[in-house]
């Protein structure tokens, strides 16, 4: 039997976290930014609909819960393989607050989903209009 001190195995955790996760999504963001500059350089406009908005909305926030659910799961997924983790306030408070976020984003997306209001930050009150269009992207 494996016995890790609480601190040593969170760091090593966090470091993982550090040194692969947030690379990974700097590159996705610069590659998605990318790809609109491209489509902008084309001529094409993005329009970016309220539907395809609440998708990613909605991966986002399954994402986060199932990463909270998964620390908060940590110590007894470690004590199957034969570890022993301790786990401290600090541990339950992020698998917590990483679970609620995850639960937000999902509880907003249905929410705003249902509602058949017409919202500000609707792609179709904010179109440019066709006159203007062909100086802007040319």
């Amino acid at each position: 039997m494996f016995i890790y001190s609480r601190g040593s195995l969170n760091d090593w955790i966090l470091g993982l976290l550090v040194a692969e996760g947030i690379p990974l999504l700097a590159l996705v963001y610069y590659l998605e930014h990318r790809k609109r500059m491209y489509l902008l350089e084309k001529g094409c406009v993005i329009l970016e609909s309220p539907e395809r908005r609440a998708e990613r909305r909605l991966c986002n926030g399954l994402f986060l819960l199932l990463t909270g659910a998964f620390v908060l799961s940590m110590p007894a997924l470690a004590k199957i393989f034969g570890i022993e983790v301790g786990t401290g306030l600090e541990h339950v408070l992020a698998g917590f607050l990483i679970t609620s976020a995850g639960l937000s984003l999902i509880m907003g997306t249905i929410l705003l989903l249902r509602m058949p209001l017409k919202r500000p930050g609707n792609y179709e009150s904010h179109s440019v209009p066709e006159a203007g269009r062909g100086t802007l992207w040319k």
